[in-house]
């Protein structure tokens, strides 16, 4: 290998990797590392674009191939791989609260990435994924709930669960499971929905009866102890409507939450995993540009971006709590995401051979000031 940057943020990926593994397979471990480092360094997820940042005096395709026959690979387990750094997360978060967001998102031209996620500052910090075919529209409910089961072991510890989505995930294979586990949730679900809003009551769509309430914009309603859907009739639930400012119409939820806790509130988190996709994608690595087409490897190429995305967002709480953040961003206000706090450190570290300095950090008790803040 070359020596430089690239060799020794390689090396150093490589040592934390074998510190998590019980057992490393070293020739795995080592590929992962290369690229975990390909992928921050090129700040790409294509192939190619990872072997040209790695320092290995030889062929491009070369590498490449490595790197197919990585993927291909039966035996890395995404899922074994990945959860060192979910229990060093949970580690260093308290154990009160866990707010659990679901979405999919595109990845590459025939598939779509199923990610569950831990709201986390703005961001997300991934638990768990599952990729499978299509471009577009809405997977079923029963990979949904498939997702949740696999992250559940991590959750046991967290005093409460409060799982948000958007309209896809309010199917009844979802609901259904969460309410058995006693998770709470908000969920958005379509107006047309049928639902009874007392015990006994008629069957009417959300849309009918927000509308006989003479709803306006800039307003919240809720019913609780409602009936959801005429077909599962899930009862006992809340039913929130908020139609926001410059809306054109209102935003339906189901909750487990009682009123009081303001569901309309708790899912506004619910946005927070666009921050994490736009820095897996266009902000970040591309991951809509790969080429790849088969969900299991994609998956495991999705597994060097969120052993990636953790380090950066580890190393980027370490910045902004110890505040060194005036090494990259602006000393007067905040203009930069956690994400980026800690790509531009690391790349600052290997710049002046100071990857001794790098330590990640999970924390709640912080708060990031808005960007442009302007301290007093």
């Amino acid at each position: 290998m070359i020596d430089g940057p690239s060799r020794r943020l390689h090396l150093f990926t490589k040592d934390l990797l074998e510190h998590l593994y019980e057992k490393p397979n070293s020739k795995l471990v080592n590929t992962l590392a290369m690229l975990v480092t390909g992928v921050i360094l090129g700040h790409h997820c294509q192939l190619w674009m990872i072997a040209i940042f790695l320092p290995v005096d030889v062929q491009v395709s070369s590498t490449v191939r490595r790197f197919e026959r990585f993927i291909a690979d039966k035996r890395v387990d995404v899922q074994t791989y990945f959860e060192p750094f979910v229990w060093a997360m949970h580690g260093s978060l308290g154990q009160e609260t866990a707010y659990v967001i679901l979405d999919c998102t595109q990845a590459g031209p025939k598939c779509r990435t199923l990610l569950a996620g831990l709201a986390y500052h703005g961001t997300v910090l991934p638990l768990g994924w599952k990729t499978y075919k299509g471009k577009k529209g809405h997977l079923k409910g029963d990979r949904h709930r498939d997702l949740l089961i696999q992250i559940a072991p991590y959750l046991r510890s967290y005093r409460q669960v409060i799982v948000l989505g958007d309209a896809e995930f309010s199917s009844e294979p979802v609901i259904g499971w969460l309410m058995k586990q006693r998770w709470a949730f908000v969920l958005r679900f379509q107006h047309r929905y049928q639902v009874q809003i007392e015990a006994d009551g008629e069957w009417q769509t959300m849309k009918t009866v927000y509308e006989a309430v003479g709803m306006k914009a800039s307003q919240v309603k809720h019913w609780e102890k409602a009936t959801y859907t005429q077909k599962h009739q899930q009862s006992g639930l809340t039913l929130t409507v908020h139609w926001g400012e410059g809306q054109d119409e209102p935003l339906c939820l189901v909750s487990s939450l009682p009123a009081s806790a303001c569901p309309e509130q708790v899912y506004q988190m619910r946005s927070w995993i666009e921050t994490l996709f736009g820095n897996q994608k266009s902000r970040g690595f591309n991951l809509a540009r790969t080429h790849l087409t088969i969900p299991e490897q994609i998956d495991r190429l999705f597994l060097a971006l969120a052993i990636a995305s953790c380090m950066l967002l580890g190393l980027g709480t370490h910045i902004f709590i110890t505040r060194q953040t005036k090494w990259v961003d602006r000393s007067e206000r905040r203009d930069l995401s956690l994400f980026q706090l800690g790509f531009r450190s690391l790349l600052r570290f290997l710049t002046l051979n100071r990857l001794h300095r790098f330590k990640m950090y999970f924390r709640w008790d912080f708060q990031l000031p808005p960007p442009g803040f302007q301290p007093s």
